[in-house]
Formats: C-alpha cells, sequence, structure tokens
C-alpha cells in the first residue's frame, strides 16, 4: 500500500505534481516527452506517475492508448501488493477501466470477460453488473439493428403512402384518402413499435443475463 501521503523528493515527481490534475492533455504530454526519465523514478514515484497518465488517457477518451498502458498498472498493484491508492482499491478500480475502455472500443469479448470477473469477485458493487449489462445490451446488436431497419423501412413507406395520397389519392380518388391516411398512421405506429419492442427485449436480455452472473 502507498500512502496518501508518502513523501517523495526527485525534481522530476515535483514537476510532475504541480500539473493540474484536470489538466489531462498536459499530463499526457509530458509524460511521453520524459518517458525515459520517468521510468528510472523511484518505483513508488513511478507507480504514481504512470497512474496519473493512464487516468489521463481515460479522461481524455484515448482508449486504446489506455488499454495498452493500463496492465502496468494493474501488474504493478499486484507485484507490489498495492491494495489501496489515494483511498480507492487500485486493482479494481483499473480493471473497470479496462474494461470500459474495451467496451468504447467495441472490443465486448474482452470487456465482458473483465466486467464478468469483476462482478464474480465483488459482487455487491452495482456499477460492475451495469456495465455487464450495458456490454450484454451492445452485443444484442442483430435484434437492436433489426428494429431499427424496421422502423426505417416503415418511415420510407410511410412518406410513399404520403406522396400517392398527394398526387394520384386525394385528387382523382378522394372516396380513398380516409384509408391512405389509416395506413400512413398504422404505418408509423408498426415502425415505432418494432423499434421500442426490439430495444426493449434487447434491454431485458442483456438485464436478465447480467443479473443471472
Amino acid at each position: 500500500m502507498i500512502p496518501d501521503s508518502a513523501p517523495h523528493y526527485s525534481q522530476l515527481y515535483r514537476n510532475f505534481a504541480g500539473i493540474d490534475p484536470e489538466d489531462y492533455q498536459r499530463m499526457i504530454r509530458t509524460y511521453e516527452e520524459l518517458e525515459n526519465e520517468v521510468g528510472r523514478l523511484d518505483p513508488d514515484e513511478y507507480f504514481d506517475l504512470t497512474v496519473r497518465y493512464v487516468d489521463a488517457l481515460f479522461e481524455t477518451g484515448a482508449y486504446r492508448r489506455h488499454l495498452l498502458m493500463v496492465d502496468l498498472v494493474i501488474m504493478a498493484s499486484v507485484e507490489r501488493n498495492i491494495k489501496i491508492y489515494r483511498g480507492e482499491d487500485v486493482f479494481a478500480r483499473m480493471l473497470f477501466r479496462k474494461a470500459a475502455s474495451a467496451y468504447r472500443t467495441q472490443d465486448f469479448q474482452q470487456a465482458k470477460h473483465i466486467a464478468q470477473e469483476l462482478t464474480r469477485i465483488y459482487p455487491d458493487v452495482s456499477i460492475y453488473r451495469r456495465l455487464l449489462q450495458s456490454i450484454f445490451f451492445a452485443q444484442e446488436s442483430r435484434l437492436l439493428q433489426f428494429g431499427r431497419a424496421t422502423f426505417i423501412f416503415c418511415i420510407l413507406a410511410m412518406a410513399v403512402v404520403i406522396v400517392l395520397d398527394m398526387l394520384l389519392v386525394e385528387p382523382f380518388y378522394p372516396a380513398e384518402h380516409p384509408a391512405m391516411v389509416w395506413l400512413r398512421n398504422d404505418l408509423f405506429i408498426v415502425g415505432l413499435l418494432a423499434l421500442i419492442g426490439c430495444f426493449g427485449l434487447a434491454w431485458w436480455r442483456a438485464r436478465t443475463s447480467a443479473h443471472n452472473w
């Protein structure tokens, strides 16, 4: 465990410590410019700066680069038995963020595996199960695509009906106009119900799978 107030004396570390914690771009740029020097720091200082760098990658949405670097922190936390870092379980937080990065890069298999392990290790932490549910939902792509495609088809068909009604039916066959209005409205309702139904079924499946894990 690294205590929150552990003393650090190197000039390089103090320079990094002076960077605004929310100035993620500067942290990334500085770390990458001085990566060789950072690697020669005291192990505690190196770990601390690498955690900051990895967090900055995640916060700026550099998820692919984050995936390349986060394992360094995870392995170091295990090898050095660092359980608590700045008041948090560093191992769990880094694993969760790794899963989130994998999810955002659409590597659903890796994201699901990590989220399942987190849920198994920490069954009472709801955010891990919610992430797992999001991953299961994203994997319902065929059902979601079917819902979207059906809705789009119905909207296009509705547009065709409206054009035919305006140009042909209403001017020349006014008695059929109510039927065209009925058809137009029904197409919209069918498309909307298909969209809502597919998304609802995908959500239910994902929720069931996540809660049964």
